[in-house]
């Protein structure tokens, strides 16, 4: 079972990360240096009267519309205005975590916080951008201030989740989903994430499958909940149930996993249930991965 992805608020994620939201940052160009990022002459048309606020606001806009390059350069001109903008070097943390410049990232974040008050974005985007650059501890001791927040919100509890999880800590990601499921219980991706984290911990199976379940009977459409539940009942050998969960899938939700482990499992309950165009396409997803990760290990 995989961790399904969760597309929620539009705040921080590396690029690899960005297609969750649709986001589209293709020609994004940056550069090695603090707000050195590649510009187009005339790309922004502002006046220049415009206010700080204003261009926060269209910074932020620019950059929950994927484009990294012209946030950038929005965030660059305030700061020019301004070297103690604390909002607008919050931004910049915020942009060039999702570009990938983590350090940058860690810089400007902090900058910020010296100068006011990190929103609950900035904050979870720092504590990643720790775990990013090996200051595990930093990460760890920030993040558990958050889980019991409340001005937290869920999409960004469950962002804190992923990042205990990613620094080998995944009994804290299981408190953080507990604390999601106390404050709204009707999250699928809540359950289905505690469920996830809750096998890395090696809680009970039967304590597994009831969260992953209450995931599918919140959210039945979402095919990774469906397809994370039939690998475990897999597992239990309850092949008929399984095979029943994912009968219906369509040829786009398969090719969509990036799971090969899922795909395997997947490929499996369709012999069994004699559907050979479906593990056809499994199959075909499992070969366009691989070439994938081949490319990439060479690149």
């Amino acid at each position: 079972m995989k961790r399904n992805n969760y597309a929620g608020n539009k705040l921080f994620l590396g690029v690899e990360d960005l297609e969750w939201f649709g986001l589209d940052v293709s020609g994004e160009t940056s550069q090695v240096g603090q707000n050195s990022w590649d510009r187009k002459a005339g790309e922004i048309r502002m006046t220049e009267n415009w206010s700080a606020s204003k261009l926060h606001e269209a910074a932020r806009s620019a950059y929950h519309s994927g484009n990294l390059r012209k946030g950038m350069t929005i965030v660059q001109r305030c700061l020019d205005a301004d070297p103690d903008d604390g909002r607008a070097w919050e931004l910049s943390g915020l942009i060039h975590y999702s570009g990938g410049h983590f350090l940058h990232s860690v810089h400007a974040l902090e900058l910020a916080s010296a100068l006011v008050p990190l929103r609950s974005a900035g904050r979870v985007c720092l504590a990643h951008a720790y775990a990013k650059t090996n200051r595990i501890g930093l990460a760890c001791d920030l993040m558990t201030d958050l889980i019991d927040d409340d001005s937290m919100s869920v999409p960004l509890l469950l962002q804190v989740a992923a990042g205990f999880d990613s620094i080998d800590q995944p009994e804290l990601a299981v408190r953080t989903c507990q604390r999601v499921i106390q404050r709204d219980g009707q999250v699928a991706q809540a359950h289905y994430d505690l469920g996830f984290y809750a096998g890395r911990i090696g809680l009970p199976r039967q304590q597994i499958e009831l969260s992953i379940r209450k995931a599918v009977e919140l959210s039945p459409d979402v095919a990774q909940y469906r397809v994370g539940l039939a690998g475990l009942l897999l597992e239990q050998e309850q092949a008929e149930e399984a095979c029943d969960l994912v009968a219906d899938l369509s040829d786009a939700e398969l090719t969509s996993l990036d799971c090969s482990c899922c795909l395997q499992r997947l490929a499996t309950l369709y012999r069994l249930a004699a559907d050979e165009r479906r593990v056809v396409v499994c199959q075909r997803r499992l070969t366009d991965l691989e070439v994938g990760a081949s490319k990439t290990h060479h690149s």
